[in-house]
């Protein structure tokens, strides 16, 4: 009689699991989806997100009087070799702004943990209000040669 329950009994169990199984993919397919900016940030912000962090590790070796704030950022090229201007500015009001531009190679694939990033400080003064603010120097730096096809 034992053997004829397990048989029974395994087919119960099979069938609870799937119908537990069905309502939690139901459940999570009807979950809203998560506030703030997850889907964006894993779609698009790998790249920029690793130029800020070249650009903020540059800034933190400055020494300062005061406390270097992020306060600027623009994307100069947004190809696979991209380039960034990212500024700093200081709470203490006689240190100039840092102005980074980096440059890093960023394709499908590429890994931000082994992708060595150019940092470049721009300026050391603060530009003054008759002078454009942003662009000029990072935006003006040659893009990467290409190799032609030799024959």
């Amino acid at each position: 009689m034992a053997m004829k329950r397990f048989p029974i009994m395994t087919a119960v169990a099979v069938a609870m699991s799937a119908s537990v199984s069905i309502a939690q993919n139901r459940a999570e397919s009807a979950a809203p989806a998560a506030a703030g900016l997850s889907d964006l940030e894993a779609m698009t912000f790998s790249c920029p997100k690793a130029g800020l962090n070249a650009a903020a590790r540059e800034a933190a070796k400055v020494k300062s009087q005061g406390t270097y704030q992020f306060s600027y950022f623009t994307i100069i090229n947004d190809s696979h070799h991209s380039s960034y201007e990212i500024h700093f500015k200081s709470n203490y009001e006689g240190e100039p702004d840092l102005k980074y531009c980096v440059a890093m190679y960023c394709q499908q694939g590429w890994d931000p943990t082994t992708t060595k990033a150019e940092v470049t400080l721009m300026g050391k003064t603060r530009p003054s209000a008759r002078m454009p603010a942003h662009g000029a120097d990072c935006g003006d730096k040659p893009a990467p040669a290409k190799r032609g096809v030799q024959r």
